[in-house]
C-alpha cells in the first residue's frame, strides 16, 4: 500500500497531536513514563483499529441502521439514570469496570447516521417537512442530554447536529430562524431552563465580579495560559498543576496546562497541526465526491472533520475565558475513554473514504 503526499501529512499531523495530548496527559497525572507510554499505545491502537473496522465494514450495511443506532444510544442515555455512576452531582456515565462511557458523547455521531440515512433515501433533497422533521428529532434527542443534566453537552449536540444538516445542503434560512427563536426565547430559557449553578457560569462569564467560586476554574485557566508566555515554563513545570490549583486539569482544562508548558509556540503548533488535518483531509474528500455519485461517505467525512475541528477550537476558547465554560472535552488531549472512541470512531469514517488510502 502506498499513500500520496496528502495522506502523509494528514496522518503525521494526527500522530503528533496524539503525541502532545499523551505527553500532557503524563505531565498533568506524573505517575511514571510506563503510563505516557500505555496512553500512548492506546491512543494509537484505538485508531488503528476503528480505522480499520469502518475500512473493511460497508458503510452502506452501517447507513441502514442509522435510526437503530440513535435509538439504542438513547436507550444508552435513558440507562444512566439507572445503573449510571454519580460524579460532581452528575449521572453521566456506566461504569464497565475498565472503562467508564458517557453515551452523550456518541450522540453526535448516532445523529449523523440516522440523518444521512433518512436524507440518502431522498438523494439529499430538502423540504419543509423534512427540514422540520430533522429539526425535530434532534431538539427531542437532546432533551434526555440535557436533564442529566448535561446542559453543555446537549447544546454542543444541538450545535453539531445543525452544522450537519447545513453541510448536507438544508435552506439557511432555517438556521435565520433557529437564531431569531433563540434570541426571541433566551430570556425564557435562561429563567425557567437553566439550573442556578448554570446562570452562574454565564454570569461570571458576562461579569468579572461576583462569586470567586463560580469563577475559580476560568481564572486559574487564564493565569495558567498566561503563565506561558512566548515559550512555556517547560515541560513537567506546570506550577497550576503541581500546587492543584486548577480543577479538572487532565479533562476540560487540559489544554491550559499544555499552553502553560509550552507557551505561544506551543499554541501555534497545535493550530498549524489542526490546521494541516482539516484542510487537507477536505480537499481528498472534496476529491473523493467528485469521483463517485453517493454522497454520504462524502457528507459524514466532511461532518466528523469539522467537529473535531470545531471542539479544538470550542475548548481553546472555553479555557481562554472567550466563552462561557461547556464541558466539552479536547481531541486527543482529555483523559476519558468516552472522549477518544469517540473521536476515533470519527476519524474511522473520515480515513474509510477509499481517498485516504491508496492500494
Amino acid at each position: 500500500m502506498s499513500w500520496d503526499i496528502r495522506s502523509f501529512f494528514i496522518f503525521c499531523s494526527l500522530t503528533a497531536i496524539l503525541i502532545l495530548g499523551s505527553l500532557t496527559i503524563f505531565s498533568v497525572t506524573s505517575i511514571d513514563i510506563s503510563y505516557f507510554l500505555r496512553f500512548l499505545l492506546i491512543s494509537i491502537f484505538s485508531i488503528l483499529i476503528v480505522t480499520g473496522v469502518f475500512y473493511t465494514v460497508n458503510l452502506n450495511r452501517i447507513l441502514s441502521f442509522g435510526w437503530v443506532v440513535l435509538v439504542l444510544n438513547i436507550l444508552l442515555i435513558l440507562s444512566v439514570e439507572l445503573f449510571g455512576k454519580e460524579i460532581n452531582g452528575s449521572k453521566r456515565w456506566l461504569d464497565f469496570g475498565f472503562l467508564s462511557l458517557q453515551p452523550s458523547e456518541f450522540m453526535k455521531i448516532s445523529f449523523a447516521l440516522f440523518a444521512i440515512q433518512y436524507l440518502r433515501y431522498f438523494n439529499f433533497k430538502f423540504n419543509f417537512q423534512r427540514s422540520i422533521f430533522l429539526l425535530a428529532i434532534l431538539f427531542i434527542t437532546s432533551v434526555p442530554i440535557i436533564i442529566q443534566p448535561d446542559l453543555g453537552t446537549g447544546l454542543i449536540y444541538i450545535i453539531f447536529g445543525i452544522m450537519l444538516l447545513f453541510i448536507c445542503g438544508m435552506d439557511r434560512k432555517y438556521f435565520l430562524a433557529l437564531i431569531g427563536s433563540g434570541v426571541v426565547l433566551s430570556p425564557v430559557i435562561y429563567s425557567f431552563g437553566f439550573t442556578d449553578y448554570q446562570k452562574g457560569r454565564i454570569q461570571s462569564w458576562f461579569s468579572s465580579e461576583g462569586n470567586i467560586s463560580e469563577r475559580w476554574n476560568i481564572l486559574q485557566s487564564e493565569i495558567s495560559i498566561g503563565s506561558g508566555e512566548l515559550f512555556g515554563e517547560g515541560f513537567l513545570k506546570s506550577k497550576q498543576n503541581q500546587f492543584n490549583f486548577l480543577p479538572e486539569a487532565d479533562t476540560d482544562f487540559i489544554f491550559s496546562i499544555y499552553a502553560e508548558q509550552f507557551g505561544f509556540v506551543g499554541v501555534l503548533l497545535i493550530f498549524i497541526l489542526i490546521a494541516i488535518f482539516i484542510i487537507l483531509s477536505i480537499i481528498v474528500l472534496l476529491q473523493e465526491q467528485s469521483l463517485s455519485e453517493d454522497l454520504s461517505t462524502y457528507y459524514l467525512g466532511a461532518y466528523f472533520i469539522f467537529v473535531i475541528g470545531f471542539s479544538f477550537l470550542i475548548n481553546i476558547l472555553m479555557v481562554s475565558g472567550m466563552i462561557p465554560v461547556v464541558g466539552l472535552p479536547l481531541p486527543f488531549f482529555t483523559k476519558g475513554g468516552s472522549s477518544l472512541l469517540c473521536f476515533s470512531i470519527m476519524l474511522g469514517f473520515i480515513f474509510s473514504s477509499r481517498g485516504f488510502l491508496r492500494s
